[in-house]
């Protein structure tokens, strides 16, 4: 979520080195606009960058998108408490003993681990650019009708 930040600057907020872009609106489009702002709680300004930002395929969380990633969060974070419990146990033996050799319980489980970490990773691969892709090839199919008119 950082990088996706750090690479894409953070949803809806102008950077320092913004520039100011004037577009020009008919009566009808501008009432629009006006309306759509409103009824989503947004200055024209800060619609404007949301609605370019999703065309350009940049990430814009939506309540369900965060719902899912909160989600994920907290079956990664039990994921890895399971991992953590394994390896204190497997380090406390091997001061104890010397070395360290998992048992088939611990090895199952790390197994486990492995598996349900890449099946999160799949989870988290279909949410953010699966989900980017179909709402950018949305977007640029509105665009190409706007521009057959």
């Amino acid at each position: 979520m950082y990088r996706a930040i750090e690479k894409n600057g953070r949803p809806g907020q102008p950077s320092e080195d913004s520039a100011r872009v004037t577009i020009r609106l008919t009566p009808d489009e501008r009432a629009a606009l006006d309306v759509l702002s409103g009824r989503l709680g947004l200055s024209r300004a800060a619609l404007g960058r949301r609605v370019l930002r999703l065309a350009a395929g940049f990430l814009e969380p939506d309540p369900d998108l965060v719902e899912a990633m909160t989600d994920l969060s907290r079956q990664i974070k039990a994921v890895g408490g399971n991992l953590n419990q394994i390896a204190a146990h497997l380090n406390r033996e091997a001061r104890m003993q010397g070395r360290a050799s998992p048992s088939r319980d611990q090895q199952a489980q790390i197994e486990a681990s492995e598996r349900a970490l890449k099946a999160l990773a799949k989870d988290v691969d279909r949410l953010f650019v699966h989900a980017a892709k179909r709402r950018k090839a949305r977007v640029e199919t509105i665009l190409r009708r706007g521009g057959d008119s």
